[in-house]
């Protein structure tokens, strides 16, 4: 429990320090995400692994070419969903709301 809020509290100093969309802050996220998962606490990793997704998005979108580890981000997003028990189609619906360009 202490090692989670100490990520946590990292995780928000460094947001401070680089800036909160920087695909840096997105690989914390998902260190910190997959750690809640492990630990069974799904509706904790929810968010913050929403949140790395809508990180590449937007770096995406502002380079014009998919973020070298979009495509992992997702994937392990859906399965996340997946594990929480939504549906393919809720799913899919999820991902099409955040990136509707990479879910035609």
């Amino acid at each position: 429990m202490r090692s989670l809020r100490c990520s946590a509290t990292a995780l928000a100093i460094w947001e401070e320090s680089v800036s909160p969309n920087h695909p840096e802050i997105a690989t914390g996220l998902n260190n910190l995400a997959l750690l809640l998962k492990a630990t069974k606490r799904m509706g904790e990793a929810e968010p913050l692994m929403r949140r790395q997704v809508e990180i590449f998005v937007k770096f995406s979108r502002a380079t014009d070419r998919a973020y070298p580890k979009l495509e992992a981000t997702i994937n392990n997003y859906a399965r996340l969903l997946d594990a929480m028990g939504h549906s393919q189609e809720q799913i899919l619906a999820d991902l099409r709301g955040q990136a509707p360009e990479f879910f035609a």
